[in-house]
C-alpha cells in the first residue's frame, strides 16, 4: 500500500469517527427511557418504547464501530494497518477502501 493510499484511508477513518461521534451525541435524547407519565395512549407508548430500543441497538453498533475505527487508527500508527489479524496476509485495498476499519482479509472474514 502506498503512502497516498494510507493517508486517504486515515482521512476516511477520521471522518467516520467524527460522523459516529456526531450521531451518538444527536441520538442520546432519543435513547432516553420513555417516561410513564407522558400523555400517550397504550399503543403510542409501545411504539415509543420500540423506537427507543431500535435507537439503543443502533447506538450500541455505532459505539462498537467507533472502537473498531480507533483500533484501525492505532494500527496505522503502529504500522500494522492493512494486515489480516488472523492469517497475517495483506488486506486488499478495495476492501479497506469500502470498510477502512476492517481487521481481516476476505478469506478470513
Amino acid at each position: 500500500m502506498t503512502q497516498d493510499e494510507l493517508d486517504r484511508l486515515r482521512k476516511k477513518l477520521l471522518l467516520l469517527e467524527e460522523e459516529i461521534s456526531d450521531y451518538l451525541a444527536k441520538s442520546e435524547e432519543s435513547a432516553a427511557a420513555v417516561e410513564p407519565d407522558k400523555g400517550l395512549g397504550r399503543l403510542s407508548r409501545m411504539e415509543a418504547m420500540q423506537d427507543q430500543q431500535m435507537v439503543l441497538e443502533l447506538r450500541r453498533r455505532k459505539k462498537r464501530q467507533k472502537l473498531e475505527v480507533a483500533n484501525a487508527l492505532s494500527r496505522i500508527e503502529k504500522g500494522a494497518y492493512g494486515i489480516c489479524s488472523f492469517c497475517g496476509k495483506g488486506i486488499a485495498f478495495d476492501r479497506l477502501d469500502a470498510f477502512p476499519e476492517v481487521q481481516t482479509c476476505v478469506a478470513c472474514a
